[in-house]
C-alpha cells in the first residue's frame, strides 16, 4: 500500500502545536508554516518535512498539498481566515486529498445568528463539502481552556476577567482536541461528520475560576468585562483590527445570550476516555504557567 501522507496546517497553532506534537515521529507528515521563526522551531523538533509557504498563494499551496492523502486544517480568526482555508482545502481535493479533518467552532443553540468567529467556519465547510471532499471530519469544539493562559498573571493575583457573561460552557482543553483530530487524521475508518467537543461539564466563569483556585490554591473571583467601548478601545491598544473586535464582540455576545451550553461527546465516542476536567488542565498546564510567570 502507499505511504500515508499527512499535511498539518498551523503545526504552532493553539491546537496544532498538540498534533504536531503527536505526529512528530513520523516521516510521512508536512507541516505547512509561514513564517521563518515558526519554519526554525519545528525544524529538528520533527521528523517530517517543514515546508514554508502562505495558504493564501497558489504556488504554494500546490506544494504543500502535492502527493498528500490526508489534511489536518486549520487556521486563526483573522481577516484571510476564509481565503486561506478555501484555497488550502479545495486545493487539496483537487490534488487527490481523500481526508479533511477541519478544526471549526461549536455552534449555539437556541437559534443565535452565528458571528464571524463561527460563520466562519460553516462557509469553510460548506465550500469543502461542495468541493467533493471523500472523507470531511469538523471539530466543533467549545471555548478553549488554553485561552486563558495569557492571563495566568492575573488569575495568579485572584481575577479572573472576561467578557462571556453568566452562561455555562463546557470549557475543553485543546489536547483532547488535538487528540480527537490526530485519531481522525490516521484512522483506517474515521468517525467523520460534525464532531462537537467540549469538556466534562458546563461551569459558569465562576466556577471556573474557584476550579483554578482550588488547584492553585489561592482564591480566583471572576471579573465580568462589559462589551463596551472601553473592551473595544482595550483592544485597539493591543493591535487588534477593527474586524476581529467586531467578531470577537459577537462571538461573546452570543457566549451572554445563549446562557448554558450543550456538551458535546466527541472525546468519548472517538477515543474511548471522558475528557480531561478543568482540573486536569490547571494542574498539568495553568499551574505551571503561573510558576513561569512568577
Amino acid at each position: 500500500m502507499p505511504v500515508t501522507k499527512v499535511l498539518v496546517t498551523t503545526p504552532r497553532g493553539v491546537v496544532g502545536r498538540h498534533v504536531a506534537e503527536a505526529l512528530r515521529d513520523r516521516s510521512d507528515v508536512r507541516f505547512l508554516v509561514r513564517s521563518a521563526a515558526s519554519a526554525a522551531a519545528l525544524e529538528g523538533a520533527v521528523r517530517g518535512e517543514v515546508l514554508r509557504g502562505d495558504a493564501t498563494n497558489a504556488e504554494d499551496v500546490r506544494r504543500a498539498v502535492e502527493g498528500v492523502d490526508r489534511l489536518f486544517l486549520a487556521h486563526p480568526f483573522a481577516a484571510d481566515q476564509i481565503d486561506a482555508e478555501t484555497t488550502l482545502g479545495v486545493a487539496a481535493v483537487e490534488a487527490g486529498v481523500r481526508r479533511i479533518v477541519k478544526l471549526g467552532a461549536r455552534r449555539f443553540d437556541g437559534g443565535l445568528v452565528p458571528d464571524a468567529v463561527t460563520g466562519n467556519h460553516d462557509l469553510v465547510t460548506d465550500r469543502l463539502r461542495d468541493a467533493g471532499v471523500e472523507e470531511l471530519t469538523v471539530l466543533q469544539p467549545d471555548r478553549f481552556l488554553q485561552n486563558f493562559l495569557p492571563a495566568a498573571p492575573a488569575i495568579a493575583q485572584g481575577t479572573l476577567a472576561d467578557p462571556a457573561g453568566p452562561g455555562a460552557r463546557g470549557y475543553v482543553d485543546v489536547r483532547d482536541i488535538a487528540e480527537v483530530a490526530v485519531a481522525e487524521l490516521l484512522a483506517d475508518r474515521p468517525m467523520g461528520g460534525e464532531i462537537e467537543i467540549s469538556g466534562p461539564a458546563a461551569l459558569t466563569l465562576t466556577e471556573l475560576a474557584a476550579s483554578f483556585g482550588a488547584v492553585l490554591d489561592t482564591p480566583v473571583r471572576h471579573v465580568d468585562v462589559p462589551l463596551d467601548d472601553a473592551w473595544r478601545t482595550g483592544m485597539a491598544e493591543r493591535g487588534v483590527s477593527p474586524q476581529i473586535i467586531d467578531g470577537l464582540h459577537d462571538l461573546y455576545a452570543n457566549y451572554r445570550r445563549e446562557g448554558v451550553a450543550g456538551l458535546g461527546d466527541g472525546v468519548r465516542c472517538v477515543l474511548g476516555r471522558p475528557p480531561r476536567s478543568v482540573d486536569d488542565f490547571a494542574g498539568e498546564v495553568l499551574r505551571p504557567a503561573v510558576l513561569a510567570a512568577d
